[in-house]
């Protein structure tokens, strides 16, 4: 018998657990950093749970994340079913999530893939030693929130909250009083550190400074946790080559998605 029901805290305590966060660091961040703002939606086959649909509404944007636990028993049309009645999105609203590849085929087998897939590097900090000894930017004070938020936004940096910068510490440069590059943290606890909104204004890249903010975030980030992530596309090598040279490594390939809630 199929049923589906919000996860308890004790189940997501328990699935913490049990997940890699190395290859699916989305859906771990669901499981910690944003478990409290997030709906778990799990479908039960005879009370043993095959797969979980998490709702996220914090971005611009319905953000999803995706976990399959028994992919020959999921019935994966009742699950979007299901959280499509529960959520109650507007029709043909647009969502996003990350989807590593059998996951990716399952979503494009059900027609839900809407626009291009795009690919998608988690990389993680393995090497200190090649980080720069670097001091070039400096913290972001309360004043100066309302400049970030509009270098990031006209940047189009799409996953930005400006809760972030309320809650996280963020770097940026300066040049003539005015910010031109900035950077800061998706997440930033001792169970998870990730760097995001590493952005240089167009007039004032190929200088290094995204290299000098980069090293500098990953060290604050090493200070509160020794897993420290970044996120990236793969058709950006420029800046896959820049993480390389700082210490970080490949630790998954998946795919960024926008997809709808609905199966025709």
């Amino acid at each position: 018998m199929i049923s589906h029901r919000l996860l308890t805290y004790e189940t997501i305590y328990q699935l913490t657990d049990q997940i890699h966060r190395d290859q699916h660091l989305l859906f771990y961040s669901y499981l910690t950093q944003r478990k409290e703002q997030a709906k778990f939606v799990g479908q039960y086959v005879d009370d043993k749970l095959t797969g979980v649909l998490a709702y996220f509404c914090g971005l611009s944007f319905p953000a999803f994340s995706f976990h399959c636990i028994n992919r020959e028993q999921l019935n994966f049309s009742a699950l979007i079913a299901f959280t499509e009645e529960l959520i109650q999105l507007k029709k043909n609203t647009v969502c996003g999530t990350i989807l590593c590849d059998c996951d990716l085929q399952l979503f494009q087998s059900h027609g839900l893939i809407t626009g291009n897939p795009q690919r998608f590097l988690t990389m993680k900090h393995r090497d200190q030693s090649k980080l720069l000894d670097s001091n070039v930017a400096e913290l972001v004070k309360e004043n100066d929130i309302s400049d970030i938020v509009d270098l990031l936004r006209n940047g189009g940096m799409k996953f930005f909250t400006s809760s972030e910068l309320e809650q996280y510490p963020f770097l940026g440069i300066k040049e003539c009083g005015h910010f031109i590059a900035a950077g800061g943290f998706h997440f930033y606890g001792s169970k998870l550190v990730e760097l995001g909104n590493i952005y240089t204004s167009s007039a004032h890249r190929g200088k290094g400074l995204a290299k000098h903010l980069t090293s500098q975030l990953t060290k604050l980030g090493r200070t509160l946790s020794s897993d420290v992530y970044l996120g990236v596309l793969e058709e950006n090598q420029a800046a896959v080559q820049l993480y390389k040279g700082l210490g970080y490594e490949v630790t998954a390939e998946q795919t960024i998605v926008d997809f709808k809630l609905s199966i025709d």
